[in-house]
C-alpha cells in the first residue's frame, strides 16, 4: 500500500476522466456561481447532498440511439430543502423549499420519472413524479427513524437506510415492506447509522458480470459494507484498511463492471473498489482543478456509457469512467544476453485492453509483446525475453516499453492511457 501511495504522488489520474472538449466544449465543472447565473443572484447552494441521473422515457426518440447519452440530473440542495433538476441537460430548475422538505439527503429516479427523496428531518421518504416539465408529489413512506439515502433496483423496489435505527428497509413499488435487516452492534455483520446505499440486481441493465448486491456506508463514514439482496453480510472495508487516518464515506455508485465508487468528503476523494469490495484506487485531491474535489457528496453513474455526475460542497462535476493505469516498475531494468528477461509490472484501475510494444533507441519497434490483452483492474506482470519479432536476441542498447491502456466499455473507449518505461540491454 505504501508503494502504491508513493507511485501515485506523480500520477496523472484518469480513473475519472474529464470528457474531451469536443464532447463537453471544455465544460465539466459547475460552481455555485454557475447555478446563480441560471437561478438568479439570490440563489444559495447550501449543503448539497445526493444526486441521481437518468435517461427519461418521455425524452427518448425510439427511432434513434443518438440521444441515449442525453441525461437528466436531479440533485438535492439540502440547506434550502430543494431538488435542483436539469431535464435533458437543457435548463436548470428547482422544486420544493424548507417548509416542504427538512434536511433532505439521498435521491433516486427511474426512467418513468419517479423521483424518490429521503426527507431526513421529516422521517419520511417522499415519492414524486416528473412529467411534462412539472414535478408533483404522489406518495410517501413514514419511517420510525430518519432516512439518509434511497435507491431503486430494476424492479423499482425501494431501498432505504434508516440512520437512527441502524436498519435497511426494502419496499415494493406498492409501498409494502419486503425486508428489513440490520441492527446496531459491534460485530462486522451489524450496521451502525447507515448513510449511503446502492443496489444492483442480476436483472439490472448494463450489468456486465450480473452482479447482485447492496453496498452501504455506515459507522460515521468509516466503513463500507456489502450485503446480498436478502440482507446477508458479505464483507466490509474500514478506512484504515486502505491507508486513511480518517474518512467520511458518504454516497455510493456502481459502474458497468460492478466496481463500487464511494465519495469521501473528509479527504476530498473518490475511492474505487471492485465488485468483491477489493480496493482499487483513490482519486482526487483538494482543489478546483482537473482531478480535484471540494468535499464530494452525491455520486451517480449512468452505467450504459460510464457518465459520472458528482455533487460537491459548492458545485458539481461531470466526468467519465475511464481506463487508467501506471507502471509499478521493471525488474531488473538492466539485463544481459546471458540473463535476458526483464519483468514489467503494470497496475490498471478498470477492465481494459492492454497493448505493449518494445522500441529501440532509434525509435524502431522491435517487438509486439501484447496486442489487446483483456485484464481486470489490479496489478499484472509481463516478461520480455529479450527477443525481437524475428525471435533473435536484441543487440545491446536502450529499449523502451510503450504501453497503451484502453477501456473496454462506454464513452471512454475513445480515451487511452499512454505510458513509457525504459530498460537497458548489456552485451557481456
Amino acid at each position: 500500500m505504501f508503494l502504491l501511495f508513493l507511485l501515485l504522488l506523480n500520477y496523472d489520474p484518469q480513473t475519472l476522466a474529464v470528457p474531451p472538449k469536443k464532447h463537453s466544449f471544455g465544460f465539466y465543472r459547475a460552481s455555485k456561481y454557475y447555478l446563480q447565473l441560471f437561478l438568479g443572484p439570490g440563489y444559495d447552494y447550501e449543503d448539497p447532498q445526493g444526486i441521481a441521473i437518468v435517461k427519461l422515457k418521455e425524452l427518448d426518440d425510439p427511432k434513434t440511439k443518438r440521444d441515449d447519452d442525453e441525461l437528466s440530473v436531479f440533485a438535492v440542495n439540502s440547506g434550502r430543502g430543494q431538488i435542483i433538476y436539469n431535464i435533458g441537460l437543457v435548463a436548470v430548475k428547482t422544486y420544493g423549499n424548507s417548509k416542504i422538505f427538512s434536511d433532505p439527503k439521498g435521491i433516486a429516479v427511474n426512467e418513468d420519472g419517479l423521483i424518490v427523496l429521503a426527507d431526513f428531518g421529516n422521517k419520511r421518504v417522499v415519492k414524486l413524479q416528473y412529467e411534462g416539465g412539472k414535478i408533483k408529489q404522489v406518495g410517501e413512506i413514514v419511517l420510525p427513524g430518519r432516512p439518509f439515502d434511497v435507491c431503486l433496483d430494476s424492479d423499482n423496489n425501494l431501498y432505504i437506510t434508516d440512520f437512527d435505527n441502524s436498519k435497511i428497509y426494502i419496499y415494493s413499488p406498492q409501498d409494502s415492506l419486503i425486508l428489513a435487516f440490520g441492527r446496531e452492534g459491534r460485530s462486522e455483520s451489524e450496521i451502525y447509522q447507515p448513510m449511503g446505499i446502492e443496489a444492483i440486481d442480476v436483472h439490472a441493465p448494463h450489468n456486465h458480470y450480473k452482479d447482485n448486491f447492496i453496498v452501504v456506508t455506515d459507522k460515521g463514514g468509516l466503513r463500507i459494507s456489502k450485503f446480498s439482496m436478502h440482507g446477508r453480510f458479505m464483507g466490509s472495508v474500514h478506512d484504515f484498511e486502505i491507508g486513511l487516518a480518517d474518512s467520511r464515506f458518504l454516497y455510493v455508485a456502481v459502474d458497468y463492471f460492478g466496481s463500487i465508487y464511494v465519495t469521501d468528503e473528509e479527504n476530498d476523494q473518490i475511492h474505487k473498489f471492485d465488485h468483491d469490495l477489493r480496493y482499487i484506487i483513490s482519486v482526487g485531491r483538494t482543489g478546483t482543478d482537473k482531478g480535484e474535489f471540494i468535499a464530494p457528496r452525491g455520486i451517480s453513474i449512468w452505467r450504459k456509457y460510464g457518465q459520472v455526475f458528482l455533487s460537491e460542497k459548492e458545485g458539481g462535476q461531470y466526468l467519465w469512467v475511464a481506463a487508467d493505469g501506471f507502471v509499478v516498475g521493471t525488474f531488473p531494468n538492466v539485463f544481459t544476453h546471458s540473463q535476458p528477461g526483464p519483468t514489467l509490472a503494470i497496475y490498471t484501475t478498470q477492465d481494459s485492453k492492454i497493448y505493449i510494444s518494445v522500441y529501440n533507441q532509434l525509435g524502431e519497434k522491435v517487438r509486439d509483446l501484447l496486442s489487446g490483452l483483456r485484464r481486470p483492474p489490479g496489478e499484472f506482470l509481463i516478461v520480455w525475453d529479450g527477443l525481437d519479432d524475428n525471435n533473435q536476441l536484441v543487440p545491446g542498447g536502450d529499449y523502451e516499453f510503450h504501453i497503451t491502456v484502453r477501456s473496454l466499455h462506454g464513452l471512454a473507449k475513445r480515451l487511452t492511457k499512454e505510458m513509457k518505461v525504459g530498460v537497458k540491454c548489456i552485451v557481456l
